[in-house]
């Protein structure tokens, strides 16, 4: 039987940057798995930067971790407008420079009151157990955040479970995470007609190289509500203590 961590965590705001958005940047609804390597990293003081290399993702290869994501609260935005300078041109902040402009004001997409519920597991068997220990403890080497440093976040220690792999036919089954569109053959696997449902289709980077070279991306179907979804015809797995089924990717 294998072995899975699961926590939440939670934030009064949340950023997770679209990349290919430029004068008014949007946020993805959930965690991209890049964004969650980040939180491992930061609860295990893994460096971010040594000689501008990022050496906390060589950890973090071979797709050795597996996540699941669970929205435990309704997605909701809000836009905040933030000024941005220019450091180049102003060098000494309390010094600005009259002649050219050098602050700029953008409006960002927050996440309002985020709220996850993470799976992780790992064939990195100290690397999992040395990450229960620092959640079962709630303790961090770097402070958490949900996408930006602003952004700063809360956790709790849900507890280390085992899951099985487990197979569903004609009778759906209620997933409580997000789920990779590579797990859907088929628009009949999905009950779409389920009430207070909201359904979207989102694209998340999953996987980089040390350099942060995307090496895989993918798109998942999510219930923006925090509702579960009924799936059928597919493979998923089942926490058994807590009686959730997830989909890993």
């Amino acid at each position: 039987m294998n072995k899975i961590l699961v926590f939440d965590i939670w934030a009064d705001y949340g950023h997770f940057r679209v990349p290919y958005t430029t004068s008014s940047p949007i946020t993805y609804p959930v965690p991209p798995k890049t964004a969650i390597y980040g939180i491992i990293g930061a609860i295990l003081g893994y460096a971010k930067r040594i000689d501008d290399k990022n050496v906390y993702l060589k950890y973090f290869q071979d797709e050795k971790w597996k996540v699941a994501i669970s929205i435990k609260k309704p997605i909701k935005t809000v836009y905040i407008p933030e000024n941005f300078i220019d450091t180049k041109r102003a060098k000494l902040f309390g010094r600005m420079p009259k002649d050219k402009p050098s602050r700029t004001q953008i409006n960002l997409e927050f996440l309002k009151d985020p709220f996850y519920r993470l799976y992780i597991t790992s064939s990195d068997t100290y690397g999992l157990t040395e990450l229960k220990s620092y959640l079962a403890e709630h303790k961090t080497v770097f402070t958490l955040s949900l996408g930006l440093s602003e952004c700063l976040s809360n956790f709790k220690y849900i507890g280390f479970f085992e899951y099985e792999e487990m197979n569903t036919d004609e009778d759906y089954v209620e997933i409580c995470s997000i789920i990779p569109f590579e797990n859907l053959l088929n628009s009949n696997q999905i009950n779409f007609l389920e009430k207070s449902s909201k359904f979207l289709k989102i694209h998340l980077p999953l996987e980089m190289k040390p350099d942060r070279e995307l090496i895989k991306s993918g798109y998942f179907l999510i219930e923006a509500n925090g509702n579960t979804i009924k799936y059928k015809k597919g493979k998923f797995f089942h926490v058994k203590e807590l009686n959730e089924n997830i989909l890993l990717f």
